[in-house]
């Protein structure tokens, strides 16, 4: 019995250091960053042609606005071009996604209606760059967009320990035709948690009712 405890312990001994062999192999950091850079490289804003198009609406009403459109647009693809390998704060992704519902709120009016809870957010906290704007696009483009209501995307980012809890809720549609575009950009934004923070990070979905939740967390980790 003795020698086959034994056994048993050094098959498993050799299972873990293969284990740890290969994962180190597939997250080193050149295959990581060629594996995020080309993650990066799908997330594009649907948005654009009907942004340009809102604008261009303004140009002679609301000139101003317009500007301020222009400028929101712009900040948008700054970042989008930019090597977006490097973590983000909290703080710089909300401006970020504040300006992307700026451009969505021409396009969509009273149909839009966001619901902030991020009293309790750490706004040092450090997330991949682009995180939160492809999430709010996606609420609206699967959950705001079909409907012929108005509707809600609910947004609660809050800390809990060395952890941050992101929850993301919108209005599910069970007969919308998108819903592989929808799981495809769920899985980008699960592969770069991965690709940054290994398993202490997570991305879980669930329909309830008549919404649709996603839920994230995160370490929390800040600029040292």
């Amino acid at each position: 019995g003795l020698a086959r405890a034994w056994m048993l312990c050094a098959l498993l001994t050799a299972f873990l250091v293969a284990y740890f062999f290969w994962r180190r192999r597939a997250y080193s950091p050149v295959l990581a960053d060629a594996r995020l850079q080309a993650l990066q490289a799908r997330i594009r804003p649907h948005f654009l042609f009907n942004s340009i198009n809102a604008v261009l609406s303004l140009i002679r009403s609301e000139p101003k606005r317009a500007e301020e459109a222009l400028e929101d647009l712009a900040e948008l693809f700054r970042v989008l071009m930019q090597d977006n390998r490097r973590l983000s704060t909290l703080a710089d992704e909300l401006a970020l996604c504040r300006q992307y519902l700026n451009l969505e709120q021409l396009r969509l009016g009273e149909r839009l209606h966001v619901d902030w809870d991020i009293e309790t957010m750490p706004e040092d906290a450090l997330v991949p760059q682009l995180l939160l704007q492809p999430l709010v696009e996606n609420a609206i483009y699967h959950g705001i967009e079909p409907g012929m209501e108005p509707g809600t995307v609910r947004i609660r980012i809050a800390r809990d320990k060395n952890q941050v809890r992101l929850l993301l809720t919108n209005p599910y549609h069970p007969d919308y035709q998108h819903r592989a575009g929808n799981r495809m950009a769920l899985a980008n934004i699960r592969e770069r948690l991965a690709l940054h923070f290994d398993v202490e990070a997570s991305l879980d979905t669930e329909v309830a009712g008549d919404k649709f939740e996603i839920r994230i967390v995160l370490p929390y980790r800040r600029q040292e």
